[in-house]
């Protein structure tokens, strides 16, 4: 847990300045953005659970400075030329039901849960950095997280193709863990031992790619890569050190 919160202070430190110098910016008033539907094929990383297919609408709106970005619903307290300060709340789609698989039997559901915090952006050349700070706020993991990455945006093709490759370190607490990863000594038995994990390092890696079809429609699509630090992968519940997830989408801008 100690890690946790020197990682945090760490990059806290080291985005302040912007956060400082940023000025507040007031939007227009009215609704504007991309409305469309996806469908999210995620590989699961528990033993003998099927990969999971996951249609869920697409939007992208802004009104003043309330916005919705993908299933994140935030709040823009600061904006300017060097980056942007937000507020955000989004649902955290990890998690299984206790009849997934045998190896889960007797191990209780466990729920999506909603995660609030920030959210920042720094620009530095053609490179942003990306920081946010996520906490379980419906008390079921009372767990937190880091995710600090690196993006730069690519525009090909005559500005129709947008390529965003981004590299990242996700740090999960202690309570985040082993809510869904650990097996409590109620819980165990002889092929599902009892298992207790720390705080850990997940490395993320993904690209998103958008293809305008005209001036209002758009199809995106979205890779995305993680590899699991050992306090996940040494779970008696888990048979896999990575998992990779592929978005696929339409938008109509309006």
């Amino acid at each position: 847990m100690r890690a946790f919160y020197r990682f945090f202070s760490m990059f806290m430190l080291g985005f302040s300045p912007m956060l400082l110098a940023a000025p507040y910016k007031q939007v227009d008033n009215g609704w504007h953005g991309i409305i469309g539907s996806k469908v999210i094929l995620r590989n699961e990383p528990y033993k003998g659970v099927d990969n999971k297919i996951l249609p869920l609408p697409y939007l992208v709106m802004r009104r003043g400075n309330f916005f919705i970005d993908g299933l994140k619903i935030g709040y823009r307290i600061a904006e300017g030329t060097s980056g942007s300060f937000d507020l955000i709340i989004t649902p955290r789609l990890e998690g299984f039901d206790a009849d997934d698989s045998t190896i889960l039997n007797g191990m209780g559901n466990r729920d999506f849960t909603v995660d609030a915090g920030i959210a920042t952006v720094w620009k530095q050349g053609v490179f942003n950095f990306n920081l946010s700070v996520l906490s379980d706020i419906t008390n079921k993991s009372k767990g937190s997280e880091v995710i600090a990455s690196i993006s730069h945006t690519y525009i090909l093709t005559d500005k129709k193709l947008i390529l965003t490759p981004d590299i990242g370190l996700k740090l999960q607490s202690e309570n985040l863990i082993n809510h869904y990863y650990g097996v409590n000594n109620a819980q165990a038995k002889p092929e599902r031992p009892a298992y207790n994990g720390e705080s850990t390092m997940n490395y993320t890696a993904s690209l998103d790619l958008v293809y305008s079809l005209n001036k209002r429609s758009n199809l995106f699509m979205t890779v995305e890569y993680e590899s699991f630090g050992d306090d996940v992968y040494d779970s008696p519940l888990v048979d896999k050190e990575q998992i990779i997830s592929v978005i696929l989408g339409y938008g109509w801008q309006f």
